[in-house]
């Protein structure tokens, strides 16, 4: 075998080795990222945004009921329209939480006594509702009513747990952005068989080229524009990795601007739960420390002026357009195989020609 027989035999063993490198990095770094991308797209997201909807809808529900009961309506119409139609929006949220749970057993189990509190919620203010309506038992509805709003307000009640179990979702996103290992600052280490590839492509028709005294090897330059091509496509995959990391910093802003919301609905609704309470409380000896406590804390809080409910729905519409952008393919599942095979292809077609001259020479 000439040596000229066994370089370039060298070098198709080294062109094939590298290319079945770039087919498991690109295809390993693709399938990573793009699965990352469909479940915060279809799963984590929605569970973020559905506990953030549910606390929102919750307190307004409440703020609605109270209304109701502080304005006299509650004796013709119960707690209202308002209060029933966000109560059913608060389960519909928790309904699809525990359909996009991400935050494992320990979300379930959370959702569990989050869905078992709202029953109580919702319990009371049915009986808040059947003593309000009874001349001689207006007192026992105040109380009710008290007691179905710390529900919702005392330590460990629906909107403490939803706010840890925001707070779980929001981590298991944290994690699953992180477990990629993939972004803009790993590309140079994810192109570098790739650019190798690409090098031995360059020197091998360069040397078929002195050697041969051919002007192109056209098997091998189609080989060269398809892992170039493939290189393209892994920058592109990294780059709507990079976009995940929108995601995540949207979807805090909802909160933020549903935090603001619920905020200011919440005081609103105490505010008016403490009037209420006023007119059922001795005037000497008052309600007690814990009511009397409250009903201060509902005189100093204030209202923010500014109306959050555009900026909460239209950052959630972002988190949408983000994650269905991140999680957008194009075609690249095809194009990473089917390129690289083809260039595997190319390679042997376009040394075979060169190694077959030397296969009987001494």
């Amino acid at each position: 075998m000439t040596a000229t027989r066994v370089r370039l035999v060298r070098l198709r063993t080294a062109l094939l080795a590298l290319t079945l490198a770039v087919l498991v990095v690109s295809l390993w770094a693709f399938q990573n990222v793009q699965n990352t991308a469909e479940t915060v797209r279809d799963r984590t997201a929605h569970a973020v945004l559905e506990v953030t909807a549910a606390r929102a809808a919750l307190v307004a529900a409440d703020a609605a009921a109270i209304a109701s009961f502080a304005s006299g309506e509650a004796k013709l119409a119960g707690p209202g329209q308002e209060y029933s139609n966000q109560l059913a929006l608060a389960s519909q949220s928790l309904a699809r939480v525990a359909e996009f749970n991400q935050a494992g057993e320990e979300g379930g189990n959370a959702l569990q006594v989050i869905e078992s509190q709202v029953a109580a919620y919702s319990g009371s203010i049915g009986q808040a509702d059947v003593h309000f309506r009874q001349p001689d038992a207006a007192v026992l509805g105040a109380v009710d009513l008290w007691h179905a709003s710390r529900l919702l307000h005392a330590p460990g009640g629906v909107l403490e747990e939803l706010d840890l179990l925001q707070g779980r979702q929001r981590e298991a996103l944290n994690r699953q952005l992180t477990s990629t290992g993939m972004s803009l600052a790993m590309l140079p280490l994810w192109l570098l068989p790739v650019l190798a590839l690409l090098v031995l492509l360059v020197f091998t028709q360069l040397y078929l080229r002195k050697r041969f005294r051919r002007v192109a090897n056209v098997p091998l330059l189609a080989a060269t524009v398809l892992i170039a091509a493939i290189g393209v496509a892994l920058v592109f995959t990294l780059v709507s990795r990079d976009r995940l990391d929108s995601v995540g910093e949207r979807l805090d802003g909802v909160a933020a601007a549903r935090a603001a919301q619920i905020k200011a609905a919440d005081e609103d609704g105490q505010r008016r739960l403490a009037e209420l309470l006023t007119g059922y409380c001795d005037e000497e000896q008052g309600c007690g420390v814990t009511v009397d406590g409250f009903r201060e804390l509902a005189r100093q809080a204030g209202t923010p002026a500014t109306d959050n409910t555009r900026v909460a729905t239209a950052g959630a519409r972002a988190v949408a357009a983000d994650a269905s952008a991140a999680a957008e393919s194009g075609g690249r599942e095809f194009l990473i195989p089917a390129g690289t095979l083809l260039a595997g292809g190319l390679v042997l077609l376009g040394l075979h020609a060169r190694i077959d001259e030397y296969r009987y020479r001494p």
